[in-house]
């Protein structure tokens, strides 16, 4: 048993809960901020400042990515419910799907910042510089930016489709499904 008396194989570990919940506030946060930035401040040095806390955001989230999917490597899925065939190998290609994005929409940024006509250095939390270690190549630039802004879309498009699935298992099928990614389960 583990914490809150509840078996290990009906929820993911404590420290996938923590990661899940943490991607999916700096994930929220990085998208928000990219549409506002974009979008919404014409002022340049304001606009500076929320570029450099989402490229920020952007690396965090790399990061605890790659971490996520370490540490997956090590546990095991809590068992599925009994659903469907077709249901599971959506979640799963979903999941898939998300992990996907979650490493290519910050490499996306990353080489359009890189290849950058316009080199204004990438300075995480006031920490450290990132590297430029491509030269400026606007068509390059151009391409990494609409992929960023695509998969932008689309990350937010199955973010809906994550939420409302969990809103499923939750509300309408009341299964474990969603209690096994809270950070407190029920037993």
């Amino acid at each position: 048993m583990n914490e809150a008396g509840v078996a290990s194989r009906e929820v993911w570990p404590l420290s996938l809960r923590l990661a899940h919940w943490l991607s999916a506030v700096l994930v929220l946060a990085a998208l928000a901020l990219g549409v506002a930035m974009v979008q919404f401040v014409r002022d340049p040095a304001a606009r500076f400042e929320l570029t450099q806390t989402h490229k920020s955001l952007g690396v965090c989230i790399l990061a605890l990515t790659v971490a996520r999917l370490a540490r997956r490597g090590f546990s095991r899925a809590p068992k599925a419910e009994p659903l469907r065939r077709w249901l599971v190998l959506a979640a799963k290609a979903a999941h898939i799907a998300l992990y996907v994005l979650l490493l290519l929409m910050p490499f996306s940024g990353w080489l359009m910042v890189t290849t950058t006509p316009v080199r204004v250095p990438t300075v995480i939390f006031g920490l450290f510089a990132l590297p430029y270690p491509l030269a400026p190549d606007l068509t390059i630039y151009r391409f990494a930016h609409a992929a960023h802004v695509a998969l932008a879309v689309v990350l937010a498009a199955l973010i809906a489709v994550h939420v409302a699935a969990a809103m499923v298992h939750g509300l309408a099928w009341r299964d474990r499904t969603f209690k096994r990614m809270w950070l407190k389960p029920t037993p």
